[in-house]
């Protein structure tokens, strides 16, 4: 949500940490409620037919991880902020885990 609020919000009047909050809250109570068809979730199986032996490894695969877990590992949500530089423009939101990845993934994409 941070990242949305930096993306989506106008230019502040100055660059003080009170002025920027101000432009990021702006944006964050023109987002419109979510819908739950708008929601994702789900847990990440493995490629069997991978030749990869990670890739062939899904959660449920994992040592420490119970196989009748229903935990997700994925979620998607698409947010839309009512205003009106931003009217009608989807802001798609994915988070997830993967046991083969290490580190932080963020990948911002602009369509025109």
């Amino acid at each position: 949500m941070q990242i949305l609020s930096i993306v989506a919000m106008e230019k502040p009047r100055s660059t003080t940490g009170e002025d920027i909050r101000d432009e990021k809250v702006k944006v964050l109570r023109c987002i419109a409620p979510i819908k739950l068809e708008d929601v994702v979730i789900g847990q990440y199986v493995g490629d069997k037919d991978s030749t990869d032996s990670e890739r062939q490894l899904g959660y449920l695969d994992d040592k420490g991880v119970p196989k009748d877990s229903t935990t997700p590992t994925f979620a998607q949500t698409v947010l839309f902020v009512n205003n009106e530089r931003w009217d009608g423009v989807p802001f798609i939101l994915r988070a997830g885990i993967l046991f083969s990845l290490t580190g932080k993934l963020m990948l911002i994409f602009f369509f025109f």
